[in-house]
């Protein structure tokens, strides 16, 4: 049997997200030069599955997605009915009865990680989902296992830390009998427990990198993945780089882009198409600037993921900090960190994909976020998240 059709859940701009987005839903944030979706997408392709299904409240916001990949992939949108993660899998009932991978589109993870649940569905031909050992149940629900890999019980939203329990991991196969039984159910929680009661439903336990965006620090972590698997210096012919810029590490520049004398790039990062970084500045490691952003003079950057079309005026100072497109940030803007950027990289080390230590997260949980369209006056502190 060969698996080809995947749906993908890609409504809802994200509660934890929403001032980032601007109302747009969240799977269609930049990280590393390619929306969240995409990047989905190009990881369900690497695995052969082409027959994709995009399930989203506003569809017409994806109509370039399917403009995009019309060559290699067949992409239908299909409008949400209702709301919520229920609403959204029974819009694509008619697809999920037969064997497809489920996808939350606000999940990034390596490829490999669809594979593994294809391939133990293959081995079990039962539902599958996966779980991710270590996060924080609260935020993802929790799935308790017995010792042969078959879940014993699903809490969707759990108001506790549970015991034992993984984190659901946002991507699933399901069979024909449970989503008639979610159909029959008012959530997916009460689905999955009456399911239980009534099958063997396996895991895939997934213990590689696995980022679901649901805060701004999300952008941060997956930045971080996504860049430190960069191994060369990529520059487009049609970017501009001054004869005085210095250009170390890992990176990408993309068409259009300007990088003025004097200037430090020091890799991993990316600049996207049609980016300026005026002269003096500083872009420093697992740094992301999308489309249109405009840096200005002795302007320096660590860690940040900057939405397309923001400018960000001269002598400023961004460290931990994710800004919505088209923010605008006067100059000598400082946003305030309690860590120091050499103890950041420090904790990072040089061991190429690591995971994200639990004391790495926490100083990212207090990064600095400034919304979609917002103004920041020349001078101002933008404090951190608590």
């Amino acid at each position: 049997m060969v698996m080809d059709r995947a749906v993908v859940l890609v409504g809802g701009s994200g509660t934890g997200v929403r001032d980032i987005t601007g109302g747009i839903p969240k799977a269609l944030l930049k990280v590393v030069g390619k929306s969240v979706v995409e990047r989905v997408i190009d990881g369900l392709l690497t695995c052969g599955l082409k027959d994709i299904t995009l399930v989203s409240d506003q569809p017409s916001l994806f109509e370039d997605i399917t403009f995009k990949y019309g060559d290699v992939a067949d992409i239908q949108v299909v409008k949400q009915v209702g709301s919520g993660v229920r609403d959204a899998i029974l819009s694509a009932k008619d697809v999920l009865s037969k064997p497809t991978l489920l996808v939350y589109g606000d999940t990034l993870v390596p490829h490999e990680a669809f594979r593994m649940v294809i391939n133990a569905y293959l081995t079990y031909g039962k539902s599958v989902i996966m779980v991710v050992p270590e996060e924080d149940v609260r935020l993802y629900g929790a799935v308790l296992i017995d010792d042969e890999g078959r879940v014993v019980d699903f809490v969707e939203k759990p108001t506790t830390e549970i015991d034992g329990a993984y984190a659901y991991g946002g991507i699933a196969i399901y069979d024909k009998e449970l989503v008639e039984v979610l159909e029959e159910s008012s959530t997916v929680d009460e689905a999955f427990k009456r399911y239980i009661s009534r099958k063997a439903f396996k895991v895939a336990i997934w213990s590689g990198w696995w980022v679901d965006i649901g805060f701004p620090w999300d952008l941060l972590k997956a930045t971080y993945y996504i860049l430190s698997e960069l191994r060369d210096i990529r520059i487009s012919s049609k970017a501009s780089i001054a004869s005085t810029a210095v250009l170390k590490g890992p990176l990408v520049i993309e068409d259009g882009a300007e990088i003025d004398h004097y200037t430090v790039l020091k890799g991993p990062l990316y600049i996207g198409r049609n980016v300026t970084v005026e002269p003096h500045s500083l872009v420093d490691n697992y740094t992301s600037i999308e489309e249109g952003v405009h840096i200005g003079a002795y302007t320096e950057l660590f860690w940040s993921s900057i939405q397309p079309k923001v400018v960000i005026g001269h002598n400023s100072h961004i460290y931990l900090t994710v800004i919505g497109s088209e923010a605008l940030i006067e100059g000598n803007v400082v946003t305030s960190v309690d860590i120091r950027k050499n103890i950041l990289l420090n904790i990072l080390g040089s061991r190429g994909v690591a995971a994200i230590s639990k004391t790495l997260l926490n100083y990212l949980r207090k990064c600095s976020s400034i919304n979609h369209k917002a103004k920041i006056k020349a001078g101002s502190i933008v404090r951190t998240n608590e």
